[in-house]
């Protein structure tokens, strides 16, 4: 099993769409830049291009180890699971608890938004990233570990799922996946949600069951057909991305916004063209590896300077410094949290036989 460096730096690209996302929210109506954002304002389909991601990466990466399962290999794949997730979301929580601690104000701020924020019954759910394992709000401390609470459900499938899909035949394996998009598509259409980005809990765990089981999915079509559609890989990709491109003109385009995360993934995964090489980049691969903490670290300080200083009534210079130095603290942290916490538990866990060395940069980047 080879490495695939692309995917890596892919997952750095979906976490700064994520950011510039969120940047344009908080700026507002009021900032001209923000309002005529353009693609940036579906950043939020990054988490779906996470979910696809991680279902491909996990079923490439783990996905033989559970066609004849183990106690063992169950044991190991969710203590690694539970290492990859709830250290660094448990260590960003510490720092959005001294920052309330601090700033008091924000703390206010934040409450008028939803009376649950930063209550203790909301800190227990963060913590135990159980945001949205039951029905009602409750409340956020960190808003995106909404994606972690559903994609802890889809870890929990997973070791069953693999058991199904390595017995699927390509064929079988694109059908299976074809259906969980369209189950999507079609949630999304019944429930008026279309071209929107819903997080309550139905939703969540319908967006992610869908993506994570259609990038099983397209894993397993990859793994039967092998290098043999190599060639496919370089037009393939570019031709996702036009896909994307043209989707995101019109609201119930993003409907073929996990579809074409799917291909893309899938493309990329054959090691050729352009954009592959543009992924594989060092620049790319530096973003992929603090992909995760910089997911995680990015809202809460861009919500505290909409608290402290309205982005969105500032001149564009002032704006434009403001959101330089913010993406540049952003990316600091997250750098130190990756060096502090993710690299060593990755040393430690790497120790073990868990993964290949060819799969470890992979499995790190779930």
């Amino acid at each position: 099993m080879r490495d695939i460096p692309s995917l890596t730096g892919l997952r750095g690209v979906a976490a700064l769409w994520v950011m510039a996302f969120h940047i344009c929210k908080v700026a507002g109506p009021h900032a001209v830049w923000a309002a005529h954002a353009g693609l940036l304002s579906f950043g939020w389909t990054g988490v779906d291009l996470f979910f696809v991601l991680s279902g491909f990466i996990l079923m490439w990466v783990h996905g033989a180890q559970f066609a004849r399962p183990t106690r063992e290999t169950l044991g190991r794949f969710a203590l690694g699971r539970i290492l990859r997730v709830y250290p660094l979301s448990l260590a960003v929580l510490a720092l959005i608890v001294l920052l309330t601690w601090a700033d008091p104000g924000f703390v206010a701020w934040y409450r008028a938004q939803d009376s649950d924020n930063f209550s203790l019954a909301a800190l227990i759910r963060t913590a135990l990233l159980a945001t949205r394992w039951v029905t009602g709000g409750g409340g956020d401390w960190n808003e995106p570990t909404w994606s972690l609470s559903a994609e802890i459900i889809g870890y929990c499938a997973f070791p069953g799922l693999a058991f199904v899909l390595t017995r699927c035949s390509a064929r079988m394996a694109m059908a299976i996946g074809a259906a969980a998009l369209a189950s999507l598509a079609a949630f999304e259409l019944a429930t008026g949600l279309a071209g929107s980005n819903p997080i309550d809990q139905i939703s969540a765990l319908m967006r992610m069951g869908c993506g994570f089981i259609a990038g099983m999915a397209a894993c397993r079509v990859r793994q039967v057909v092998g290098e043999r559609s190599e060639n496919f890989g370089a037009l393939g990709s570019l031709g996702a991305v036009l896909i994307m491109g043209l989707a995101f003109q019109f609201k119930l385009g993003v409907l073929l916004a996990p579809a074409a995360f799917a291909v893309l993934i899938f493309c990329l995964s054959l090691g050729a063209g352009a954009l592959n090489g543009l992924l594989s980049s060092r620049p790319a691969l530096f973003l992929g590896r603090i992909s995760f903490p910089l997911y995680l670290i990015h809202l809460t300080p861009l919500l505290w300077l909409s608290a402290r200083m309205d982005i969105g009534t500032l001149a564009p210079v002032q704006t434009a410094g403001l959101v330089a130095a913010y993406v540049a603290a952003c990316l600091a942290m997250a750098y130190a949290l990756h060096l502090a916490i993710e690299r060593p538990l990755h040393r430690w866990a790497g120790r073990g036989p868990v993964l290949r060395p060819s799969s470890r940069a992979l499995a790190q980047a779930v």
